[in-house]
C-alpha cells in the first residue's frame, strides 16, 4: 500500500493522508491480500496485496482511479 500511495502522489502532485488511502483503496475491493509481507525493508514491513483483476472486469462501471 505504501508503494501505491507514493506513485499517486507522484502521479497527483499531492500529499494524501496513509488512513483515508487505505480506507478509500479497501472500499473498492480490488485487492486480494496474499498473506505476505515485505522482505528486506529498513521500515516496518508492510503487507503486500494483489489486484483482482478478475473482480475488476466483472464491474459493470469501469473503475478509473480515486476520487480524492
Amino acid at each position: 500500500m505504501r508503494d501505491l500511495q507514493n506513485l499517486y502522489e507522484a502521479i497527483l502532485n499531492t500529499k494524501m493522508d496513509r488512513r483515508n488511502f487505505r480506507k478509500k483503496f479497501f472500499a473498492m475491493d480490488f485487492l486480494i491480500d496474499i498473506d505476505e509481507m515485505e522482505q528486506d525493508v529498513p521500515h516496518r514491513p508492510g503487507k503486500l496485496y494483489k489486484f483482482n483483476f478478475e473482480k475488476y472486469s466483472k464491474k459493470k462501471k469501469k473503475w478509473v482511479g480515486i476520487d480524492f
